[in-house]
């Protein structure tokens, strides 16, 4: 081969190999370009900052009374008269009367018995004259039986005569103890007659119906004329004096709340004893009973009373029994209306406040880690210890130390290190620290 081919063999060889090196270097730059230039992903956060944290819990329930009257007849007859005031709906005093069944049967009834009564106490006297007739005729028959036996022993008189004089006097024995066995049996006559006449009288005055206590009527179904069985209900009455609302926890809920201050976690004692120290901290809780109408919220102040003993196996729930005192006084027309039965409320349960804690969005725990903005503004996980878990918060127990930045946005695939832009979420912070202090109470603490 001549030099000229030669020559002309080697650019397009040359030019090759320097395309192929050029081209690896424009390969490599972008890369170089994007680690020097890495863009922070955005990101929500909220300041950890001690706060009071009061435990809270609400639920829902219905209102009952504490007192329910079953008003039934305890006698059988017509109804000769009702009150006016014999409505449903409405409020009747203690004592009140209310309704009248005919009581001429059992004032009948009752004359009989005393008639009866006045008869044997007549046969009692007369039997008890007849006694003291006859007890005197026996002192004489035991003189003349001593008198004869003496002349006997002297041979005055015959054995014969002493034999009828003691068959006399055992003939008027007998005649005694008759009398006095027929006035035991008149005493114990006269017991049972008393008896039945405490029984027409007790008759006589269960003809009148009277409210036992301050009641509500309902179920009223009753009218002049109308005959009653004995046991027949005629109308019902809650009473006012107290509210009751039984509302469904789930277990554990209260632990919280029942736990004294600083004890987070404490044992529930209060739900499984009823002796010692801790068997009515559950009544140190505060309580309010809710009723949400279109135009405002209506608060009533409550205790808690009791809690049931039954749990209920399929919702794994416990009712907490509320009480409210006079919820009728308490109401005022066009304001405040009476707690009735029936009424759907909310309660709201708080707990013992606590100092220095940490609260934060449950859902900024992953596996029991938290995001944290560093000072180089790079995501670090950090381990946390949760308390408890109240509605949409976390009550921390450890792991956090002030001001650090806790990353609150939801971030599908986070990763150690990587560069982020923080940005405060002033509002969200506002709404941990309202249910955190039990401004916005949670619905429910696990």
């Amino acid at each position: 081969m001549s030099i000229l081919k030669k020559l002309l063999i080697v650019p397009p060889v040359a030019l090759a190999i320097g395309l192929f090196v050029l081209s690896g270097q424009s390969a490599k730059s972008p890369q170089v370009a994007t680690q020097g230039k890495e863009k922070p992903t955005p990101v929500k956060v909220i300041g950890a900052k001690p706060m009071t944290v009061v435990p809270s819990v609400s639920a829902y329930g219905k209102v009952q009374p504490d007192r329910k009257w079953d008003a039934v007849a305890q006698v059988a007859g017509p109804v000769i008269w009702t009150a006016d005031s014999l409505r449903d709906g409405l409020l009747i005093a203690k004592g009140a009367s209310l309704l009248k069944i005919d009581e001429r049967e059992y004032e009948l009834a009752l004359a009989q018995i005393e008639a009866q009564i006045e008869a044997l106490n007549t046969k009692t006297d007369t039997i008890a004259a007849s006694l003291k007739i006859e007890q005197r005729a026996l002192a004489l028959l035991e003189d003349d039986l001593g008198r004869k036996k003496s002349l006997l022993s002297r041979g005055s008189t015959s054995q014969a005569g002493v034999d009828a004089a003691e068959r006399a006097l055992l003939t008027q024995d007998a005649k005694v103890q008759t009398l006095k066995s027929t006035l035991k049996l008149n005493e114990a006559e006269g017991k049972v007659l008393q008896q039945q006449r405490e029984i027409s009288l007790l008759n006589l005055k269960r003809t009148e119906l009277k409210a036992p206590f301050d009641v509500r009527l309902s179920s009223v179904d009753i009218s002049v004329g109308q005959y009653v069985n004995k046991g027949q209900k005629l109308f019902s009455g809650d009473g006012i004096a107290v509210a009751e609302i039984v509302a469904q926890l789930p277990i554990g809920a209260l632990r919280p709340l029942i736990g004294k201050a600083g004890e987070v976690g404490a044992p529930l004692n209060a739900l499984s004893s009823q002796q010692g120290a801790d068997a009515n901290r559950h009544k140190a809780m505060k309580a309010k009973v809710v009723l949400h109408t279109p135009r405002s919220d209506i608060i009533w102040e409550a205790r808690v009373d009791r809690v049931t003993a039954a749990m209920d196996p399929k919702t794994r729930t416990r009712g907490i029994v509320l009480t409210v005192q006079d919820p009728y006084g308490q109401a005022s027309p066009g304001q405040k209306p009476p707690l009735v039965t029936d009424t759907a409320v909310e309660v709201i349960l708080q707990g013992m406040p606590r100092k220095n804690m940490f609260a934060l969005p449950a859902s900024a725990i992953r596996k029991g880690k938290v995001m944290v903005v560093d000072a180089e503004k790079r995501l670090r996980f950090k381990p946390v210890k949760v308390a408890y878990i109240q509605g949409d918060i976390a009550v921390l127990m450890s792991g956090l130390e002030p001001k650090e930045k806790v990353i609150v946005s939801d971030m599908p695939a986070p990763v150690d290190g990587m560069l982020v832009g923080p940005k405060p979420d002033k509002k969200l912070l506002e709404r941990v620290m309202a249910e955190a202090s039990g401004k916005a109470p949670s619905k429910g603490a696990k």
